[in-house]
């Protein structure tokens, strides 16, 4: 199943419209986020930390969805804001664990309700049925860019 785009609206095809509003979205997080001093992007990674603490930098990277060098700056500045710490496995001394700190862990327990409260006011006009749809649908989208 295709559907036609008019010639020239490249604002109208769902990967625009998608681009736009996910920045709109992080920019309203961000704006929210910032009287406790941290970016959406921290957040992320000090939710996937709150709920999966002592990963890899990678496997955090592939869960935040940042490349290498991007989780890496990430950590830098949280590690010196004292938010994260790295500690290297006894395994592997390549691989660089980070573990939320007890600051860390408060900024989190601080920012979650911002987080939800922010999503719930982005959908706010949408049933539940049509999150869920939603949901699914950004879900399927997502499937099919990364076959």
């Amino acid at each position: 199943m295709s559907y036609e785009i008019p010639t020239g609206t490249m604002e109208k095809t769902t990967g625009f419209l998608m681009f736009r509003t996910a920045r709109g979205m992080k920019k309203m997080l961000d704006s929210r986020l910032s009287k406790f001093n941290v970016t959406s992007s921290q957040a992320s990674v000090l939710n996937t930390l709150f709920n999966s603490d002592g990963l890899s930098l990678s496997e955090i990277g592939k869960s935040v969805h940042l490349d290498k060098p991007a989780i890496t700056g990430l950590a830098d500045r949280m590690e010196k804001d004292g938010l994260v710490e790295r500690r290297r496995t006894s395994t592997d001394r390549r691989i660089i664990q980070l573990f939320l700190t007890e600051k860390g862990r408060n900024l989190y327990n601080s920012i979650e309700t911002i987080i939800v409260e922010t999503d719930q006011r982005l959908v706010k006009s949408l049933s539940i049925l049509e999150i869920e749809t939603l949901h699914e649908m950004l879900q399927n989208i997502w499937d099919q860019a990364n076959n």
